[in-house]
This record gives C-alpha cells, structure tokens and sequence, in this order.
C-alpha cells in the first residue's frame, strides 16, 4: 500500500496558482519558451530590493503588464521586476546582486542568481532556462520546483485519480463491513485500524491530485471534477470514525495531524495508529473490541447540524444508546424537536438495514 507522496510547501503551491496554464503570466512564459529564449523574474517590490541591494542597473520600464510585454521585454540578457499583483513591470534588464553566502547547488547563472534572490527576499522567483526550455519556481528557501508538461501532469492526475477511486471503493467495503459490525457490536481495533489507514492514504493521494489541479490551471477542471466525485464525504467520515473510536481525552484533531504526518512505512504499521489513538499495547487488535459513540451513524442523517449530533453523543454516549433511545427521548435533546427526532430514528434504522451490497458512505 506504500506510496510516494508529492508534498508542495504552500509558499510554492501558491505560486503555482500564478504561473498555472490560463495566467497571464504563464501566457507570457509560453511565448518567450516558443521564441527559444530564457527569462528571468522577480515578483516583488523595486523599493524592497533597493533597500536590500538586491538589484542595480537596468531600465526602469512602468508599463502596464501584459503577456506580450514580458515576452519582449525578457529578450535583454537581465531580470524583469513585476509587481506582486502582476498589474505593472517595473524595471527590465536588471543587474541581480544577491547574497553570495547564501547556498544553492545551481550552477548556471539565472538559476543561481534567482535562487539566492528567492531566499534573501522571501519573494517569488521565475527562471526560464533558454537552453533546456524549463520554467524553475524559487520562493524564500523552497525551490526549485520545475513546472512539467501539461500533458504529463494531465496523464499523471489521471492515474492518481484511478488510485484514488480504487481507495474510496476499498473504503466503501469497509465501511459496509464495519456499520455491520457496529450496529452488532462485533467491532473490533484491527478493522478500524485498517479502516484509518485507507482514509489517511485516500486523503494523500487527493492532496496530491490538488496539486496537480492548481499547477494546471484551466486545464484542470475535469481533473477537479473527477477529483470532488471521488472524494466526496470521505474527510467528513473520516473525521467521524476517529471521533468513535479513539480513548477517552484524546483529540481526535491531534490525532488526524500525527496521522498526516507518519510516513508511508509508519502507516502501514498497526501499532503506530494504535498508539496514536491511545490505546498503547493491548496485544492481539483483533481481539480488542470497540464501542462507538455514533458519529459515523449521525454524519449520515441529512441536515443534521454538528451542534446537535454533539448534544446527541453526551445524551446517550455511544450508539447502542442512541438505538435504544425512543423518539421521544431524542426529541428531549436540544435542538432535536419532533420531526428532526423521527429522522435520527429512521436514518438510524435504514443504515441497519442496509443490505452489504448497498451504499452506506
């Protein structure tokens, strides 16, 4: 089940959003790698990089930006200074004087000057390279990032599609298995281990597809339509299994954050969510039995507000009591009233009902 993940820290996922297929900027690009040559631009203030002697020379350019402008403009040898809105470029053929302390394994010009100009000035850095026709992304001290192929990135979003609807299908069995189990009282921690570990997989592999729409821009809507389809209502049932099975004190919120945070190796390890859940050692999962508070049960009642799915849970305490709870019992609970009271009971009693075979997430 190990899988590579393509994390993006978020000052670099933001700037994929600037330079994405659709942009202005990223019609600009296109145009001076069509001609074969190379730029390079800095998004950021003139007054800031004076202040810090970034930048010398050059020509003070003050013209409205535009993806034809930039094209121009990048055929002189120096950097392009746009604002941070991309309303104006500043200056053309600027001097770049960095740091020269600062480290970077680059080692052709424009890649090195724009990277210890990223890191010195926190801001955002362009490089085209003229030879190799690849566009590098610097931001304070991330980076580089290469911006791919369209077709690529287009080629690789679908195959992670197709892992992801694989991991949601998986997931709708074993939600099928453990309602079962639930409304039997047969749960065990080997199941809902296995079940946090195809949930946690499942919102990897949708982050990543993220990326990949944020990097493609308008040519990416189908994948994000593709994407909402497959993931839908599972970060909501997530959250609601782990509020049903972990220990007493424990912060689920917490817990999902250390979740995110093991590797591949570490998830794939029963242990490791068992300790995090706060069960510690309790030696064979598949016989350690669970019992549910009923938020996986509760999040599937519609228009069921958190408010009162919280009132409900402190009322009764687990599902078996809310099961057993008449209607009028739960119309008692604040914020539930008659008619909200005889759809928890129908909700509740449809979801025993199901048969394996029907949809329950």
């Amino acid at each position: 089940m190990s899988r590579s993940r393509r994390r993006i820290p978020d000052e670099l996922s933001d700037a994929l959003e600037i330079v994405a297929p659709g942009t202005e900027l990223r019609d600009g690009i296109e145009n001076v790698i069509r001609a074969n040559n190379g730029a390079l631009i800095v998004v950021s203030s003139p007054e800031k990089l004076e202040k810090l002697g970034v930048i010398s020379g050059g020509m003070k350019i003050g013209c409205t930006f535009t993806p034809m402008r930039l094209y121009e403009l990048a055929k002189m040898d120096g950097a392009l200074i746009v604002s941070p809105d991309f309303s104006v470029i500043h200056y053309a053929n600027v001097q770049l004087n960095p740091d020269s302390s600062l480290p970077s394994e680059e080692t052709g010009m424009r890649h090195l000057a724009g990277h210890r100009t990223a890191q010195q000035t926190g801001d955002l850095v362009i490089v085209v390279s003229e030879r190799r026709q690849v566009v590098s992304l610097y931001r304070g001290p991330y980076g580089p990032h290469v911006l791919e192929d369209i077709g690529v990135m287009l080629s690789k979003a679908d195959s992670a599609i197709a892992t992801l609807e694989k991991f949601t299908r998986r997931l709708r069995e074993e939600a099928r298995v453990l309602t079962i189990h639930e409304y039997d009282g047969v749960v065990t921690l080997r199941e809902v281990v296995g079940a946090i570990g195809t949930f946690e997989y499942s919102v990897r592999i949708a982050e990543e597809i993220e990326a990949y729409v944020r990097e493609l821009g308008s040519e990416g809507r189908l994948v994000e339509m593709q994407l909402e389809q497959a993931f839908h209502n599972v970060p909501e049932q997530y959250d609601a299994l782990l509020r049903d099975y972990i220990d007493e004190g424990v912060d689920y919120r917490e817990v999902r954050t250390a979740l995110h945070e093991l590797s591949s190796e570490e998830l794939s390890e029963p242990m490791q969510i068992t300790q995090l859940l706060g069960y510690g050692s309790v030696g064979q999962t598949e016989d350690f039995f669970l019992k549910p508070r009923g938020y996986r049960q509760l999040v599937r009642v519609p228009r069921l507000p958190k408010k009162v799915t919280e009132r409900l849970i402190k009322e009764f305490g687990s599902l078996k009591g809310l099961l057993d709870a008449s209607e009028d019992e739960l119309d008692d609970v604040q914020g539930v009233g008659q008619a909200r009271a005889r759809a928890i009971r129908r909700g509740l009693k449809r979801q025993r009902d199901l048969e394996p075979s029907e949809e329950i997430m």
